[in-house]
């Protein structure tokens, strides 16, 4: 009998190990699927981007497409998450660091930050129906009205 009992002990000791490990792993982020994918105008030739040009873009340093049209970058409001992601994965700071940036910047560029909106649906709208538009949404709400460009350096 004492050999069950340790057995029974030893598949208990397993489950519960299994249970933690299901725990843990669920809590882990999704490395499969980023956070955000950026989207451009269907028109838009290029394919690819780095994270370098995109800080320049949303940082309005860089205003012109090798094409010649000029770059119209797009933001989510403050409060979203997904704009928390890019701020932080793309720009390297926090939304209310890149706030401060934008108050430095118009004191002493004259610049203004980029344009925002509230939803998927209205940045895609925004970004089909402006040639230079570029923006980012969440990859689930990716519609057939955009393009979606590779984040160059990424896999």
């Amino acid at each position: 009998m004492g050999a069950d009992l340790s057995s029974l002990m030893t598949i208990r000791g397993w489950a519960a190990g299994i249970a933690a490990a299901a725990v843990l792993w669920a809590a882990l982020p999704v490395a499969a699927q980023p956070a955000f994918v950026i989207v451009v105008n269907k028109e838009n030739p290029i394919t690819s981007i780095t994270i370098v040009e995109l800080q320049r873009i949303f940082r309005k340093q860089t205003r012109m497409w090798p094409h010649a049209e000029s770059i119209v970058p797009v933001d989510w409001v403050a409060t979203s998450e997904l704009r928390e992601a890019f701020c932080r994965q793309v720009l390297g700071r926090s939304v209310r660091e890149m706030a401060e940036f934008w108050v430095q910047q118009s004191i002493t560029q004259g610049l203004a930050p980029p344009s925002t909106q509230r939803s998927a649906r209205a940045i895609l709208r925004f970004v089909a129906s402006v040639p230079g538009a570029i923006s980012y949404v969440a990859p689930a709400d990716v519609d057939d009205s955009v393009k979606t460009i590779k984040l160059a350096g990424t896999s």
